[in-house]
Formats: structure tokens, C-alpha cells, sequence
């Protein structure tokens, strides 16, 4: 891969650090990587924080900069390290984060200054900066408002959207997308992460307007409360319903890995189940890119050994078009 490429993962969650992982064991050095992180979760330490010392939720921004740290990984292990007492049982690192929040001139500036302490030379940004709630609209007329509450309805999704609707992106995201040779949308909770990063007002705009090759790695399982019964048809059909066509995704990384049928049992007992690998339009956008993404174990996550090496080589792609 040619020296200088640009690759944006959009997303929150488990999904977004496991790109970060993927992108910087498989990018040479003087690639550059910016993560995207959904500003809208209220569960957990997270809206504890939020809640009592009103700053932007610390939790995912926080496992993406461990992905991209460069220090003894016993730093990392005291930054995830959960101190015994109170309900929230908040990570070293969110208190980190908060506090830094809260004396840092800025938001963006408060996140750089965790980065450099972890040596952490890409660029993780909110993406916004404003005190937003996530908020879906449900098929049957309903409305749910707060990241944690929307898996809990029990009914299909229409459509996420933002509360205030007036927010807008933080400083950096908008000219990021502008510069990015490669996207990459997921994996991670689809509506409560990787939409909730998308329906920032401008950023779906910019998302299409790109030159850039677009990615979105398929999530495995199906996601109680947010994409049951979903394959991967009717994950674009949603990218599509929140500005982002069809057509726009040059690419999409399926999951071919055979999960043990004890694994698939315990998922299903929770009502998940494998989305199905079998979708494609021949002769039109996207492409669809089977392969075998898993990590062995009891739990369904796709593997950074091998999630890597197929992103940058679909990145490298764009190179292709200059």
C-alpha cells in the first residue's frame, strides 16, 4: 500500500476499536487513521459521566484509543481496570477522559492530550461535540429516546436521529471524510453505533460526496432489538433510509467463518442469529467480499489478524482510480 493513505472507520462500541486494531497492525506507519465515534451513548459509566459531570460520553472513544495505543500493555489493562464500588463501576480510563474533559479547553483537545499520554499518533474525534441523544423512530408509530433504551423496544426501527436535530459535526470530522482515501462503516451495533455516528447532521453528506472507496463490514449476528431478522440486504436498505445509497458502497464484508453450534444455541437462546452471507447484485455496486473473519471462541467478534489485511487491500484499491 502506497505510503500516505487516509482511512476513516465510522462507529462506537466493540466494532470500532476491532477496525482500529485491524487498520494499525496492517497499515505501513505513514498511513494515517481517524476514528469517528458516536457522541449518543447514555448507558453504563458512560451516562453516569454524562449525566453528573455533563461531559461527552468517554466509554467507546476510550477503547479506541487503547486500539491505537502504543504503550506496555499493562497501561492499557489499568485504563479498562474497573475499581470496586457504586453501580457504575467507572474504567481508570473514563475518569481519565472525563476530568481531562472537564479542564481541557475543548472536547477535541481534551482527547488529543489522552493520546499523546498513549502514544497514540492517529486521531480519534466525537463525532460531534454536542450533548446529543439518540432518538428512533419505530414502525409502529412510536418514538424511543436514549442509545440504551432503543434495543428495548420490541419493535423494528424506521430510522435514528438526533436530539437536538440542529447538531452539528465536531471540528475535524467533515474535513476528514473530505480527505479520506477509504471508509469503513462497522462492524458494531447498527443503529446505536454505526447509524448514530451517520445521522450526525453533514456527515452522511460528506460520506457520499467522498472520493473515497467505501467499506461497510457486515456485523455477523443479528442484534436483538435493533436488526432481527436482518441480512444483508436490509442493512443497506437502512444505510439507504439514513442518506447513504446503495450505490454508494463500493464494498461489503460478509462473514463465511462456521459458527459452532453451541455458540449459535447461547445466540439464539438471546435471539441473535448469523445474517446471511448471501446477497449480491451482479454487475452493480457493492461488491461483496466473503470471508473468514472470526475469532474461535464463545464469543461471535470478528478477528483483527483478519479483518486487516482485507481492509487495507480494499483501501489500497483507490489508488487504482487516481
Amino acid at each position: 500500500m502506497e505510503s500516505g493513505m487516509n482511512v476513516v472507520a465510522l462507529g462506537g462500541g466493540t466494532g470500532l476499536p476491532v477496525v482500529l486494531t485491524a487498520l494499525r497492525r496492517n497499515l505501513p506507519a505513514s498511513g494515517g487513521v481517524t476514528a469517528i465515534v458516536t457522541a449518543a451513548d447514555d448507558g453504563g459509566s458512560s451516562g453516569v459521566l454524562r449525566r453528573q459531570y455533563g461531559v461527552l460520553p468517554p466509554g467507546d472513544i476510550r477503547n479506541c484509543l487503547i486500539a491505537l495505543a502504543r504503550v506496555a500493555p499493562e497501561v492499557s489493562a489499568a485504563l479498562q481496570y474497573r475499581f470496586d464500588g457504586g453501580a457504575a463501576e467507572h474504567p481508570v480510563g473514563n475518569l481519565l477522559l472525563a476530568a481531562l474533559d472537564m479542564v481541557a479547553a475543548d472536547e477535541v483537545t481534551a482527547i488529543r492530550l489522552a493520546a499523546e499520554l498513549l502514544g497514540v499518533d492517529d486521531h480519534v474525534l466525537p463525532s460531534t461535540t454536542q450533548r446529543v441523544h439518540l432518538v428512533a423512530d419505530l414502525l409502529d408509530g412510536r418514538t424511543v429516546h436514549g442509545e440504551s433504551e432503543i434495543p428495548r423496544s420490541g419493535t423494528p426501527i424506521k430510522r435514528v436521529r438526533l436530539d437536538p436535530p440542529d447538531a452539528v459535526a465536531a471540528p475535524g470530522v467533515l474535513e476528514a471524510l473530505h480527505e479520506a482515501d477509504a471508509m469503513i462503516l462497522g462492524p458494531g451495533s447498527f443503529y446505536t453505533s454505526v447509524l448514530a455516528a451517520l445521522v450526525v447532521p453533514g456527515v452522511a453528506e460528506a460520506v457520499m460526496r467522498s472520493r473515497a472507496i467505501r467499506i461497510f463490514v457486515c456485523n455477523a449476528m443479528t442484534e436483538p432489538g435493533e436488526t432481527d431478522g436482518y441480512g444483508v440486504a436490509e442493512h443497506l436498505q437502512a444505510f439507504a433510509a439514513h442518506g447513504l445509497a446503495q450505490g454508494a458502497l463500493d464494498y461489503v464484508i460478509v462473514n463465511t467463518s462456521p459458527i459452532p453450534l453451541k455458540v449459535r444455541s447461547r445466540y439464539a437462546a438471546e435471539g441473535a442469529c448469523p445474517v446471511d452471507p448471501d446477497f449480491g447484485l451482479p454487475g452493480e455496486p457493492p461488491v461483496i467480499v466473503r470471508a473468514d473473519l472470526l475469532e474461535s471462541g464463545p464469543v461471535v467478534r470478528h478477528a483483527p489478524d483478519k479483518l486487516g489485511p482485507i481492509l487495507c487491500e480494499l483501501a489500497a484499491k483507490r489508488l487504482e482510480w487516481v
